[in-house]
């Protein structure tokens, strides 16, 4: 089996995981389950070599913290009107 097959298959599975883990209510599994996902599919585009830098305090390779979401807007400032003096 390719990778790319391989790849295909990994993503199948999982899809079908999160699908049921979302039926059931459980946001938490469907989580660990994209984790799991990111861990395995990283590992067969390496070809099982590590997929982080090794070093303990790498906070990129750390993942043991949540993840933080942003927005994507941006938020300018908006001018002041009439602050130009005339």
């Amino acid at each position: 089996m390719g990778g790319s097959e391989q790849l295909r298959e990994l993503h199948d599975t999982y899809v079908w995981k999160v699908n049921a883990a979302v039926g059931a209510g459980r946001l938490d599994l469907v989580r660990e389950l994209a984790d799991q996902y990111l861990d395995q599919a990283l590992e067969l585009i390496t070809g099982g070599e590590s997929a982080t830098c090794g070093r303990t305090d790498c906070a990129v390779c750390d993942r043991s913290g949540p993840a933080v979401a942003r927005s994507r807007r941006r938020r300018w400032a908006r001018r002041a009107r009439g602050s130009a003096a005339s």
